[in-house]
């Protein structure tokens, strides 16, 4: 019997992730501003967020977060949990509690190509969200308690003019 190599258990492990088909996350990022109608489309403006400018704190967000999740027909069959978080860079919590999304089985059409992700699209309001000094935060996403994605920020004030 072989000696247990943790280095190898863990490519294992990546592995058979890779090969089941799970929930994923296909790209995240932060926005002024989002809208998902039923249509399948994401209406984004001012995509790319990474730093907010804001005159006194606590100071609102003010902004979207947009998430686009992948599945196959059988995942999509199944319920999910989305999770947000926001921290500090204290790793202090900035929400009381975090935003938690559960997404329900979806009824997939027979006229869905097999093999073919079903997507599902997530705009989720931050304009509530307190940003209690400047400095820099992040966003840390979770579907089915498994962190996949970080999007960092920075709040700051604006120098201050002569003027």
């Amino acid at each position: 019997m072989g000696k247990f190599d943790p280095l190898t258990s863990l490519r294992d492990e990546r592995r058979r992730r890779r090969q089941v088909a799970e929930l994923r996350l296909d790209w995240a990022l932060l926005a002024n501003a989002a809208e998902g109608p039923p249509n399948g489309l994401v209406y984004i403006l001012g995509a790319g967020i990474d730093t907010l400018w804001r005159e006194q704190f606590p100071a609102p967000f003010g902004g979207a977060m947009v998430l686009r999740l992948l599945s196959s027909r059988l995942e999509s069959e199944r319920p999910h949990k989305v999770e947000v978080h926001c921290s500090d860079e204290d790793g202090n919590p900035v929400l009381q509690q975090p935003v938690v999304l559960n997404l329900p089985p979806r009824t997939v059409h027979a006229e869905h190509p097999q093999g073919w992700d079903l997507a599902a699209n997530i705009v989720i309001n931050l304009s509530g969200v307190a940003l209690p000094k400047p400095g820099f935060y992040r966003f840390e996403i979770l579907i089915d308690d498994q962190q996949v994605r970080t999007l960092p920020f920075r709040a700051v004030q604006p120098p201050k003019s002569d003027s």
